[in-house]
């Protein structure tokens, strides 16, 4: 049975919450002594109560927490109203609808929960409130206090490649298949090198001297501290610039972070960052820290003179990628090795740093082929000896000059290419039997004796592998073929897949991970001996996959291969969650009485009813745009988040926001006529269709209002549960309705979901009543081998009695029947590797749909996947680059074939970027940005209307801001319409 309510006109009513119910004086105090219970100024807080708003306004207020409250229905818009009113909508206060016996946000999430001391009876079940806590997260209910334990079967990952031991494979025993995505978070992207460190759920991110792009600056020469539950960053300090870091320089306690660079072994508290002390090494051991471990307490270290150091790399590159070679420096480009060579091994109680024991050589020791495991240090010198210490006392237990041996371990390769990968990586890994040479460096694989330093097998040309150290064995995970090895005797076991080019393997309880084909990453699924694809996201060249706390963890990425995600991605175990099932219409439906627009409400052929002015996407309307335009008026959002694509008809112009908030405009004087708040971001406007507005929300749910009046006739939840996350910055649902919605003979279609491995789900509703048509549920897992199918990438377009999607980079273009929902894309089709076309724009080019434009989920102004853009107008194909810099427009005759090398009617290059253009019978207005006359100044954002007969400039004006995606259309009265990425609508009208 469907579910009704209460239906409230927000258009005519103003709502005054009980705020005043207390002083501000008392809020603040009462904010403030929560801040202090919990410690917590940063993360995510869920207030709960009957009342929480003016607590949870006061605690964004007073901190910088992102703070969730979750209300009945009838108390939610008035929630939501006054949390914009403050400009905290979407930004800082997230609100939800929903029971309090069953919070939305997922596991382990929230950093503290809270409520009002005179509601603390009302807030959620203690053990959902556990449930929603991170492990050490905090609630704070009136008098009461709940610290949620940690949980038994985690790990840290307290070296850069996990232990002493060089060995990339966690103990973690939660972290396992299948997975959901936990949290999506910035940075987007990092400058090389990068090293990751986790302990005490936070994770520790050094970020080094090259950035061969602008977009990487910020954090070059920097260190990052995030929370390892939802994203948060929690600090940063610089690091030294004289110091490379991509070595085993970085130790994660729950408590203390050590930190070694060019002057000493820095102690920081691991909460805040702040030095709390440091480790010296005197004059004759060396200054320079070149390595260090911990284990039992005791922290080990090779130490030695000073290093030349490369200098910080600004890059300005504008091409698409980063290249190998001179860009990334003298050091990384020289034939011999520059880093990372000591003489002298300590052992330091750090407690006291009282030297416990010094070990010197005269020949260097290289920090790469340093480890530990079973109570011995392993050290090698390169081509002169190998040898092992007593972590105890230092004291000598073998050394090896033994010339087969050293043969062995061979001549050091340059590496330095995308095959091999980086010559910064450690090519020693240990276990308490043996030691295995292989990586970048290396041209075999090697085993020695742990207990006595004699060679036990070499495998030829098998060096350049990733190597894992199992129970089950040795798996070297090599570009051609992986294999796993007997430890002992080099026997080969099993045979794997390989893996692709350079990215470091890791292994969780059940899996190992390394660079998959197509981009993205490639799961070896080790108890039932297959391949998965975990497409949308592929692990870091210097990282890999990090398994820590009970996730999974990539990113942030430093290039521009053909990802659906970038940042830095978590994935939690799924456990007992249900991936196929369907949906049920008594469940999902809710709908209002009376459930039928009855305002007046035409949609005419010169208006713009969907994005992109129809289903076909072509951006041309029969409108007529004025010779000579003034601005008409403005309107700013208070939380100044991007405003989506505009849409118009029947002499009102309808936006969506960030903050969730949907408007309508009148078109002629720029009066709200209505506002209505959905529960999370909104990415695309609403579409309209006989009378309705349709708007698809980041709270995972599919709305119908009145396109007049704004009054909600029906919703339907496409998400398959309620579960909340953070995403890069925000909180939203697992499945937010991320593709719009797109109407067709009375048939809604709108599909749910961020990456596919969370399921993607698409849905055809009756427009009407919004009654079930079908579900497709399983086109985010094509390939029952390998998993790879449909991310929720961008847009929906109709063409040809097909229903297409943005797909993510392995399925670009998705295609549905429009019938019964069939997927009929082919997840084999060929590989696209690095061809940038994951972007979440549709195009129809000829009989073919193509995929282009930047990726849903990016930086604003991210242009590492555009392609083209081609629109298929009655004038003829227009077509234009999006930029960064060249941004050239050109229009070809309808009868030209372009695939025959026809030439353009005109080609003109009004911006440095386009945004998005309006085509119309005269006129062709397009919203971008135009680069500045200095180089260091910023672009100019501009719109500009050219002719369609010659190309030139009929007007141009300037905006405030960076036009939104698509952001610019021509109403049916000749009016353009600009939406802007800080929250503006501006409107330009006929000068008189």
């Amino acid at each position: 049975m469907k579910r009704s309510w209460p239906l409230v006109v927000w258009s005519c009513l103003t709502v005054v919450l009980p705020i005043a119910a207390a002083s501000a004086e008392n809020l603040s105090a009462e904010a403030g002594t929560v801040l202090k219970q919990t410690g917590v100024r940063r993360g995510i807080c869920a207030v709960l109560g009957d009342n929480p708003m003016p607590l949870a306004i006061e605690l964004a207020r007073a901190s910088e927490l992102l703070v969730y409250v979750q209300l009945p229905a009838d108390k939610v818009e008035p929630a939501r109203r006054l949390a914009d009113q403050e400009g905290l909508l979407g930004s800082r206060i997230f609100v939800e609808q929903g029971a309090s016996r069953r919070l939305h946000l997922a596991d382990n999430l929230a950093d503290t929960v809270v409520a009002p001391a005179e509601q603390a009876s009302q807030s959620a079940p203690t053990e959902e409130i556990l449930r929603v806590l991170r492990p050490g997260g905090k609630a704070v209910l009136g008098p009461k206090e709940i610290v949620k334990p940690l949980p038994e079967g985690t790990d840290d990952w307290s070296h850069p490649y996990h232990g002493p031991d060089n060995n990339p494979q966690s103990k973690d025993r939660l972290a396992r298949a299948p997975y959901l995505t936990h949290f999506l978070a910035e940075p987007w992207y990092s400058p090389m090198p990068l090293v990751t460190v986790a302990s005490g759920g936070r994770l520790f991110k050094a970020f080094g001297h090259i950035a061969i792009k602008q977009r990487e600056w910020p954090l070059l020469n920097t260190l990052v501290a995030q929370n390892a539950f939802n994203g948060t960053v929690l600090w940063q300090r610089k690091l030294s610039p004289k110091f490379m870091i991509h070595r085993s320089a970085m130790i994660a306690t729950p408590d203390t972070l050590f930190l070694a660079d060019d002057t000493s072994c820095k102690l920081l508290d691991a909460a805040t960052g702040e030095l709390r002390d440091e480790i010296v090494s005197n004059a004759e051991d060396g200054a320079v820290w070149k390595w260090i471990a911990l284990s039992e307490g005791v922290l080990y270290a090779l130490v030695g003179k000073d290093e030349t150091p490369d200098p910080t790399v600004r890059g300005d590159r504008k091409a698409r990628g980063w290249p190998w070679g001179p860009p990334l420096g003298q050091g990384y480009n020289s034939k011999r090795y520059p880093w990372g060579f000591g003489q002298t091994i300590l052992a330091i109680d750090p407690a006291s740093k009282k030297v416990l024991w010094r070990h010197r050589e005269t020949d260097p020791l290289d920090a790469r082929a340093m480890a530990m495991a079973a109570g011995r240090i392993f050290f090698y010198s390169h081509a002169s000896f190998l040898g092992a210490l007593n972590a105890k006392t230092g004291e000598v237990l073998w050394r090896t000059s033994e010339p087969g041996i050293l043969e062995a371990i061979g001549e050091h390769r340059f590496a330095q290419n995308p095959t091999e990968g980086f010559s910064t990586s450690t090519y020693l890994k240990c276990n308490d039997m043996a030691l295995y040479f292989a990586g970048p460096t290396r041209t075999d694989l090697v085993a020695v004796s742990a207990s006595d330093g004699k060679l036990l097998w070499r495998k030829a040309q098998a060096g350049n592998s990733q190597l894992v150290l199992r129970d089950d064995g040795l798996y070297a995970m090599g570009p051609g073929q992986s294999t796993r090895y007997d430890y002992l005797t080099g026997e080969a076991v099993e045979s794997l897949g390989p893996r692709v080019n350079c990215t470091r393997a890791t292994g969780s309880a059940d899996s190992i991970f390394v660079r998959g084909g197509r981009d993205g990453t490639m799961r070896y699924d080790l108890l039932n001996h297959r391949q998965q694809h975990i497409g949308p996201m592929r692990p870091s060249c210097q990282d890999g996959v990090l398994v820590a706390h009970g996730h999974l963890y990539w990113g942030p990425w430093m290039c521009d291969c053909n990802l659906t995600l970038v940042g830095v991605v978590c994935v939690a175990p799924a456990g007992e969650f249900d991936f196929t099932g369907g949906a049920a219409e008594t469940d999902r439906t809710e709908v209002a009485s009376p459930s039928k627009p009855s305002a007046p409400f035409e949609i005419g052929p010169k208006d713009w009813p969907t994005l992109r002015a129809n289903n076909a996407r072509t951006a041309a309307s029969q409108a007529a745009p004025a010779d000579q335009v003034r601005m008409q008026w403005t309107f700013q959002s208070q939380g100044k988040l991007p405003a989506t694509a505009p849409t118009a008809a029947g002499g009102l112009v309808f936006v969506g926001w960030h903050d969730g908030a949907v408007r309508a405009f009148d078109a002629a004087a720029g009066d709200v006529r209505w506002t209505v708040y959905t529960g999370g971001p909104v990415s695309y406007p609403p579409s309209l269709w006989e009378g309705r507005a349709f708007v698809g929300s980041g709270d995972g749910w599919i709305y119908c209002l009145e396109a007049a009046t704004g009054k909600r006739l029906w919703r339907f939840r496409a998400a398959p549960a309620d579960r909340i996350i953070p995403v890069y910055g925000s909180l939203r649902s697992t499945w937010p309705v991320a593709s719009g919605v797109l109407v067709e003979d009375g048939v809604a279609y709108a599909a749910a979901g961020i990456a596919n491995y969370d399921g993607t789900h698409v849905y055809a509703l009756d427009a009407r009543t919004g009654k079930l048509r079908w579900h497709n549920h399983s086109s985010g897992s094509l390939d029952p081998q390998t998993a790879g199918g449909v991310s929720v990438s961008g847009h929906l377009l109709l063409n040809a009695k097909r229903l297409h999607m943005a797909g993510g980079n392995i399925v670009q273009v998705a295609g549905y029947d429009l019938a019964d929902g069939k997927c009929l894309s082919n997840p084999f089709a060929p590989k696209s590797h690095t061809q940038f076309t994951a972007g979440s724009d549709l195009f129809v080019v000829g009989e073919q749909v193509i995929a282009g434009g930047p990726p849903l989920y990016s930086t604003r102004g991210d242009y590492r996947m555009v392609n083209q853009a081609t629109l298929q107008t009655p004038l003829g194909d227009l077509v234009f680059a999006y930029g960064p810099h060249d941004a050239r427009l050109a229009r070809f005759d309808p009868s030209a074939n372009r695939q025959s090398g026809a030439k353009p009617r005109w080609e003109s290059q009004p911006l440095s970027r386009i945004a998005g253009v309006a085509v119309t019978p005269e006129t062709v207005v397009a919203a971008g940005l135009r680069d500045a006359a200095a180089a260091t100044d910023p672009p100019l954002p501009q719109v500009v209307a050219l002719s369609t007969k010659d190309g030139s400039t009929v007007w141009s004006q300037p905006l405030a801001a960076t036009p939104a995606p698509w952001g610019v259309l021509v109403d049916r009265d000749g009016r353009t319409v600009v939406t802007l990425q800080d929250g503006q609508v501006a409107c330009f009208a006929a000068a008189r």
